[in-house]
Order: C-alpha cells, then sequence, then structure tokens
C-alpha cells in the first residue's frame, strides 16, 4: 500500500539573538498549546480542535445554551485575554488575544462551540465546498460548512499553514490564490476547491523541500512539528453513522505539470504526476484519536480504506465523476456498537510527501459525497 502526505512545504528557521550570560531572555510566543473543558469527555465528540488561529469545541449534543468556560495551556510566560476559566456566551465565535511574555507580539484566536447535525437517514454526506473565509494572519482560504444555527464548522485542513512560512520570508503575495489550496468560483455546481503543486524556489531546495503539492483532508493542521512536520498534521473527523462506509465520489478536474521532479532519495514508482485520492474509516480511541501525517496504512486501528485506482489517475479538463469503493482491512469488519472516526484525503501529487511532483500540476474537487450501507 501506498500512501500520500503533503503538507506542502515547511521551513525550520533559527532566529539569533545574542546576549551576554546575565541577560533575561523572554519568551517571544503566543500560542494555544492546549484547550480543555470540564467534563469533556461527557460533553464533546472529540478533544477541541487547535489550529493556528482557530480553538473549535465540538459538542456531542446541541446544548440549551452555550455558557461555557474554556481553559487554555499557553506557550511559556504568555498571557491570555479573557482570561483562561471565564464563562462566556458562545452562541457565536469569540475572539481570546494570546500576548507572549515579551510582550512584542500578540496572536488573536477564534473560539467556538459547535454541533455537527448528521443526517442518518440519506446515507449520503456532502461537501460542497461553498464556503470559505481567509484565515487572520497568512490570507489562506479556510473552508467550512454551516450548520442549522449558522454556526461554521470547519472539518477541512490544508497544508496552507506551512506554505505560509515560504511567502512570509521570500515576500510572496499573501492572496489565496498564492496558495497551493484555495476556493474556486468555477466548481461542477458553485464553487469548488483547487489544488496546485507550487514550486517553493531556492530557498525551499535548500532545506530539501522543493515543491509543495496542494492537499485537502478532513482533519486539521495542528502545528508544525520537529524533526518530521508530519507529525503535526492530524487526519480524522468523527465518525456519528450507525451503518459502514461503502464509497466515496465526486467530480474532479486534473492536469499534470509538464516536468515530473523526483527528489526522493528512494526515487519514484511514477514517470509522471497524478493527483490522488483515498479514505479511511479507523477506530476511536480515549487518546490521540486521529491519525498523523506520517501514518502507515497498516496501522491496526484502520477497518477500511477507498484507494483511487491507478485506471482513474488520469488527466480530465471537464468535470468528470469518480467514484471509490471501500474496502475492509483484512481481519476487520464494521460494527455498530463502535466509536469511529474517517478521513478523506486529495492532493494535487500523489507523491508530493516525498517531494516528487510537477510544479504546476492542478487539480480541482467538488461535490464529494460519503457513501453509507
Amino acid at each position: 500500500m501506498r500512501k500520500v502526505f503533503y503538507t506542502g512545504f515547511i521551513l525550520i528557521f533559527i532566529l539569533f539573538q545574542g546576549c551576554s550570560s546575565d541577560d533575561v531572555v523572554l519568551n517571544s510566543e503566543a500560542d494555544i498549546i492546549r484547550a480543555a473543558l470540564e467534563n469533556q469527555a461527557e460533553l464533546l465528540d472529540n478533544p477541541p480542535s487547535i489550529s493556528p488561529n482557530k480553538v473549535v469545541f465540538t459538542l456531542k449534543e446541541n446544548p440549551d445554551n452555550f455558557l461555557f468556560s474554556p481553559e487554555f495551556e499557553l506557550s511559556p510566560g504568555a498571557t491570555i485575554n479573557p482570561e483562561s476559566g471565564v464563562e462566556r456566551d458562545f452562541s457565536q465565535p469569540l475572539t481570546y488575544e494570546v500576548t507572549s511574555e515579551d510582550g512584542w507580539y500578540s496572536k488573536e484566536y477564534e473560539v467556538s462551540f459547535v454541533f455537527e447535525e448528521e443526517d442518518e437517514e440519506t446515507r449520503i454526506r456532502t461537501f460542497s465546498f461553498e464556503h470559505a473565509d481567509s484565515d487572520n494572519e497568512g490570507n489562506y482560504h479556510e473552508f467550512f460548512e454551516m450548520n442549522s444555527q449558522g454556526q461554521k464548522i470547519y472539518n477541512w485542513g490544508t497544508g496552507n499553514p506551512g506554505y505560509a512560512i515560504t511567502l512570509s520570508i521570500t515576500g510572496g503575495e499573501k492572496i489565496p490564490e498564492s496558495y497551493p489550496t484555495y476556493q474556486t468560483s468555477n466548481g461542477y455546481e458553485g464553487k469548488g476547491v483547487q489544488m496546485q503543486t507550487k514550486s517553493t524556489g531556492a530557498l525551499g531546495a535548500t532545506f530539501g523541500a522543493p515543491l509543495a503539492a496542494g492537499n485537502l483532508f478532513l482533519g486539521e493542521f495542528s502545528s508544525i512539528t520537529q524533526p518530521d512536520p508530519r507529525q503535526g498534521v492530524h487526519f480524522g473527523r468523527s465518525y456519528n453513522y450507525s451503518t459502514e462506509p461503502v464509497a466515496i465520489k465526486g467530480f474532479f478536474k486534473y492536469e499534470r505539470g509538464e516536468d515530473f521532479e523526483i527528489h526522493h532519495d528512494g526515487g519514484s514508482s511514477m514517470t509522471e504526476d497524478g493527483w490522488d485520492a483515498y479514505a479511511i474509516l479507523f477506530e476511536r480511541t480515549e487518546e490521540e484519536n486521529f491519525l498523523r501525517g506520517d501514518f502507515s496504512f497498516d496501522d491496526p486501528r484502520i477497518v477500511s480504506i477507498a484507494l483511487l485506482d491507478d485506471a482513474q489517475r488520469v488527466e480530465a479538463q471537464e468535470w468528470t465523476e469518480f467514484i471509490i469503493p471501500f474496502e475492509n482491512v483484512e481481519g476487520k469488519s464494521f460494527d455498530a456498537d463502535q466509536d469511529y472516526m474517517f478521513t478523506i484525503v486529495f492532493s494535487s501529487s500523489k507523491e508530493g510527501d516525498l517531494f516528487n511532483g510537477a510544479v504546476g500540476s492542478t487539480l480541482q474537487i467538488d461535490e464529494v459525497q460519503l457513501i453509507m450501507e
């Protein structure tokens, strides 16, 4: 089995600051590291989700009111306003500001409590990608859905937060179209998603990351981690259905870039670029109930997998339907009494995780459906 990972490009840079041994260096980070809620195992469908500028608490049930007192662990020495543990009305998302210990840097987080409705009768979950807004720092698109109460549900993640570092250092224009993944107005129906493999230039090549594949996945880009940035990508959302998934389907366009580049020491199994898609159903666990970006397809939690067939990995100038069936892992079967997670993943370059691909390869996706038995 092969798998795709493509957080795109993540640079590691170190800032040296001269100081004497008597100097006290205050921390300049202003991040929310962890979020928690009293009795969260009873109230939350998942542990709180933390991305570079958002914290989302996903509730198991629609509450009578949205009065909650979230608690936050911050970067060493940082402060938060309003204070951690203060009760607030989260009927709509609320803003918190984190200030670094040295006082030089501050960062805003949008904190929300949401309830995600599932239609058990239709046996189809549709993702239409009609809604996207820009994050409050890098100006890249973040995709969301709307529930019946008008709340934004951010289910989809991308590698755009990593690519934002590239633009910050190289001075590239920070508009949605500069990033590997963004919303397009020319979807199959209404709007859709465009993913494009982009060069990271000479600077990226210096750090062994010469290109960044466009990508989209159910999960979150949690943080930039080292030594393996893939550890900071978390695949998975709650699977709240009583029957097993049988297929994913949708519509795509694809145009491969001209020059296929191989940058992995182990070479490549391909001679030209190709898009990729897969979906996974896996067992929920008490700890770390997600798949990290460097997971293997033989992870013991995995129950069933839908993999794009090579015959479907073709170019298409017009919107073309794809259907990918799920197949159970040997020895595993769906159990309606078991709690599960699932993810769906797309990439403009199949071997983007190995930095193999063709700059300019462009994948468009729209009207994705998860079909249940």
